[in-house]
């Protein structure tokens, strides 16, 4: 193993996005298309919701006896995350080495991966290596253009869309849904959940057939004031139905699968404080849907008495939304103490947080200048803590922590 892969790799961060298919689809041709030697693979797209889907589906797959990997992005604490294969992160042994054979294939056709399209060709080099049953790979952004299009398909599945990326994917949700939905694959079967919008739905359908047409496209209805893990069930049942597996397993395993950064708790024993309850969500949309579920977790926690609330967010297009969305969720039992921190690492570069104490907040703020303090900050804390705004921040957490390691990020700790 060359140490300097893993350099080459990083460096492609440097690239930016580039969306598009030309390159995946030319760099899995050159390693001999590995994703046709995989017996089913599922495909996810969705503004929310569909990491959720994705871990509980391959948690699925792995409990009925199916060698599985998982494809997801970005990482929560280490880029190996992003690979797993029975639902533990891929060793970083073999992560290197792939990219290794990657760098190799790149260099031999003259086509340069971005970061995003080299992580994706990195697991589909592993689940050949490993000749895995089952891929569960999640959409990076939008769909049609996406590098995980240039997969074959089993099934594919779109959970809840919103406006999000309004800049690249489109600035209604018909457009959105255009993207999002041409994941379609010719004579597959391609499943949505129910917009409830008519012309949503039609604007689905519209790009279906140009993508596949699919076998079939199924609408599966959900009900009002569904919470997003129970969403995720109903969408992973269907998706079951379709696959020819047995779905008696979801509910068992709805309450078992840990998705590291979301609906996460740390217990008092790993924080030096009180519990802390972390999610990833980001947007909007997403934090509308979320919020009344932590505010539950918090009020069985502590009965809402004297939490903090911890946020940091990276860049957004409607910065005044997402805050005034995390106001109504707090309402109407606001948090005694505010702590605001930058996230670290992340692709955009992280809100300062003087920016964002100027906000009107209801109690004052309090600035925490790296999110290495914020172990300390927490530490003594005899109220828990709810940590929102940024995938990234809620790695940020899990790695100062100590959080990180194999057993801590699997999705079924006791099962492999």
């Amino acid at each position: 193993m060359d140490a300097s892969d893993r350099g080459w790799l990083m460096g492609l961060a440097s690239m930016g996005m580039d969306l598009g298919l030309d390159s995946t689809t030319a760099l899995l041709d050159a390693l001999g298309r590995p994703d046709h030697q995989v017996p089913t693979v599922v495909h996810v797209a969705g503004s929310n919701g569909k990491g959720s889907v994705c871990a509980l589906l391959a948690a699925l797959s792995q409990r009925l006896g199916h060698r599985t990997l998982l494809f997801t992005s970005p990482h929560v604490a280490r880029i190996e995350e992003r690979v797993r294969l029975d639902g533990r992160p891929m060793q970083a042994t073999e992560f290197d080495e792939a990219i290794g054979r990657l760098r190799t294939a790149s260099a031999r056709i003259g086509v340069r991966p971005t970061f995003f399209e080299a992580t994706l060709l990195v697991s589909w080099i592993l689940a050949a290596k490993h000749r895995v049953d089952v891929v569960v790979q999640e959409t990076g952004l939008g769909g049609r253009l996406d590098a995980t299009r240039a997969t074959r398909a089993d099934l594919a599945l779109v959970t809840s869309v919103s406006l999000e990326h309004a800049s690249i994917l489109g600035g209604t949700l018909e457009a959105i849904m255009e993207e999002k939905a041409a994941i379609a694959r010719p004579d597959v079967p391609l499943l949505i959940r129910d917009p409830e919008d008519a012309s949503v739905l039609d604007a689905a359908q519209r790009a279906a057939n140009r993508a596949g047409p699919p076998a079939e496209l199924v609408v599966v209805p959900v009900p009002a004031n569904c919470s997003v893990w129970s969403e995720a069930r109903l969408l992973c049942a269907e998706a079951a139905q379709h696959l020819g597996w047995d779905a008696g397993e979801l509910e068992d395993l709805a309450d078992r699968v840990r998705w590291p950064g979301r609906r996460q708790w740390i217990q008092p024993e790993h924080t030096g404080g009180a519990a802390v309850l972390v999610d990833a969500a980001h947007n909007p949309s997403g934090l509308r849907r979320v919020m009344p579920e932590l505010v539950q977790s918090m009020r069985d926690e502590a009965n809402l008495e004297g939490w903090s609330l911890v946020f940091g967010c990276t860049e957004q297009e409607d910065l005044d939304l997402l805050l005034s969305v995390l106001l109504e969720g707090m309402e109407p039992h606001p948090p005694s103490r505010i702590l605001l921190v930058a996230p670290e690492g992340g692709r955009r570069p992280g809100v300062a947080p003087s920016l964002l104490a100027n906000h009107a907040w209801p109690v004052e703020a309090e600035v925490v200048e790296k999110v290495g303090d914020l172990r300390e900050a927490l530490r003594g804390a005899t109220r828990p803590s709810l940590v929102v705004g940024s995938l990234y921040l809620a790695g940020n957490l899990i790695a100062a922590l100590g959080l990180d390691g194999d057993e801590d990020l699997a999705l079924l700790p006791s099962e492999g």
